[in-house]
């Protein structure tokens, strides 16, 4: 079983020749947006998807991302120590949809520090696999990578893939303009301070 999002093209720009997967915050043009500014760039993605589903108004150049992430961090304004709550995320989507006329909801899902009371991993990846299944990238927020390949902690990063691989779930997230995969299990099992995930369901699917 593998689930996907469709048109990962729509997320893809060309920066100096190169494909670069997804926004990045260090796009902002102020420090503190840059500082802390990944959890409104995750949301910048979600709704940018969205909007090519129902609208078809890409954003195939870094300005017209820049104006779309500026856009959203009025919705997903980071507080003190970021974004570091996955319904902060979720409410400032259903907002921004909301005002925008876009169909479709945002829903959450949190993973506590404390394992024992943290989700099942099946749970998890039903979460995850229903979020892009309903053709709309995941967000995740990591506080804690654990023992996972994952470069930043208390860091919001989108989902674009999740592969059953038998033993587990292999996911792969976009940052920075690349693509990176972890465990996703493992990552349950080891990280310390949790996180989330957030998706957006019942939007509009394009029209071939």
């Amino acid at each position: 079983m593998t689930a996907v999002i469709r048109h990962p093209e729509w997320l893809t720009l060309q920066i100096d020749g190169q494909p670069f997967y997804g926004f990045d915050q260090e796009w902002y043009p102020q420090g503190r947006q840059r500082m802390a500014g990944c959890g409104p760039t995750v949301g910048s993605d979600m709704m940018t998807y969205v909007e090519m589903k129902e609208w078809k108004v890409p954003a195939v150049t870094r300005d017209e991302a820049v104006r779309k992430m500026l856009e959203v961090w009025k919705y997903a304004t980071p507080h003190m120590h970021g974004l570091y709550k996955t319904h902060w995320l979720r409410d400032g989507l259903n907002q921004y949809m909301a005002d925008h006329g876009l169909r479709g909801k945002a829903e959450s899902m949190s993973i506590p520090a404390l394992h024992l009371v943290a989700p099942r991993a099946s749970k998890v990846a039903r979460f995850i696999e229903e979020g892009l299944r309903a053709d709309c990238p995941v967000g995740f927020l990591n506080l804690h990578s654990g023992t996972e390949p994952i470069p930043y902690h208390w860091h919001w990063m989108v989902l674009v893939k999740l592969e059953d691989i038998g033993q587990g779930h292999m996911v792969t997230l976009w940052d920075e303009g690349k693509p990176l995969r972890f465990n996703l299990e493992n990552w349950l099992a080891t990280t310390k301070f949790g996180g989330g995930f957030v998706r957006v369901m019942g939007t509009e699917w394009e029209m071939d």
